[in-house]
């Protein structure tokens, strides 16, 4: 899986913590993307038209976005307990 992020994000920091509790880290390739209002995002916007952070694009093209959703889908992703209850 490749996330598009920016240090300077809570809602990326957000994510890798999330990841790193599920033990999903590793599966995660994490790309440093510059968005900004004036200049959106080339390669982004062709995953996330929004050209916002972050934007996990999974292994069949397949972008999510938004973190509470990408937050949700890694949930769904591994054998421990679950963050999100049922």
């Amino acid at each position: 899986m490749l996330l598009y992020c920016s240090p300077r994000s809570p809602f990326v920091r957000k994510v890798m913590i999330f990841a790193h509790e599920t033990g999903l880290a590793p599966r995660i390739e994490c790309v440093r993307t510059v968005v900004a209002a004036d200049r959106p995002h080339v390669g982004l916007m062709q995953e996330n038209p929004l050209s916002k952070l972050p934007t996990l694009l999974l292994d069949d093209h397949t972008a999510i976005f938004d973190s509470r959703v990408i937050c949700e889908y890694l949930d769904t992703l591994h054998d421990r307990r679950k963050l999100f209850p049922v």
